[in-house]
């Protein structure tokens, strides 16, 4: 399942917002359309199922 959300959020240009942390971006360019709050803690993954799980286990 975290790869088709992570391969919906490339295709859509949207960010993952986990609970309780930072946003997750799949291409740089997108953080611009974050809220301020959320741009300068937000991390670039790769559209991957990998990518999406590893950054939840890093939180």
């Amino acid at each position: 399942m975290l790869g088709v959300l992570a391969r919906l959020a490339a295709g859509l240009g949207a960010s993952i917002v986990p609970q309780g942390g930072g946003a997750l971006i799949v291409d740089e360019k997108e953080r611009r359309h974050l809220p301020v709050e959320l741009q300068g803690n937000a991390v670039v993954i790769a559209p991957t199922e990998g990518a999406l799980q590893a950054a939840f286990d890093a939180r």
